[in-house]
């Protein structure tokens, strides 16, 4: 699908804030709300856009510290290693992934130590080979679709 100036003009509108007005957008184009209303159609018909989401702020949960993790694992236990991932508390996406590392896992947690001491933990599964580790340093928002939020909840009293 080719797409113009327009369209790119609608689609960062939208990704920064998807409740925009059309007539804002419009406004921005210097076309008609119809032309906007038309083009954003054609882009969800096209499967470009599926649907919209919210972004959520890790730090609100206390969460000062993101990172990833690229994790190259023995080839035949890679759904061990993710299954692994995913009750580690912080752990909020894993997932396979192909070329130099096998697995990509998100991570959040309070701080630094937590973090070292989430990521020895990984690296003491005897299936792991190799871990590398990015700390994000900028843009904590994330969008909340594939992340695991129920290890979020307040303990029940």
């Amino acid at each position: 699908m080719k797409i113009d100036d327009t369209d790119v003009t609608i689609l960062r509108t939208l990704q920064l804030d998807a409740r925009t007005k059309y007539t804002d957008i419009a406004n921005q184009c210097e076309v008609s709300v119809d032309t906007i209303i038309k083009r954003f159609k054609k882009l969800r018909r096209s499967g470009l856009v599926k649907g919209t989401t919210i972004l959520l702020d890790p730090r609100k949960f206390g969460k000062e510290v993101i990172a990833n993790f690229s994790i190259d694992a023995e080839p035949s236990c890679i759904n061990e290693v993710i299954g692994f991932l995913k009750k580690q508390e912080g752990v909020i996406f894993a997932t396979h992934s192909m070329g130099s590392y096998d697995i990509f896992a998100i991570a959040m947690k309070r701080n630094m130590n937590e973090m070292n001491a989430l990521k020895e933990t990984i690296q003491s599964h005897t299936k792991v080979n190799d871990i590398q580790t990015n700390i994000w340093v900028d843009q904590f928002l994330l969008c909340p679709q594939n992340f695991e939020l129920e290890p979020l909840l307040e303990a029940k009293r």
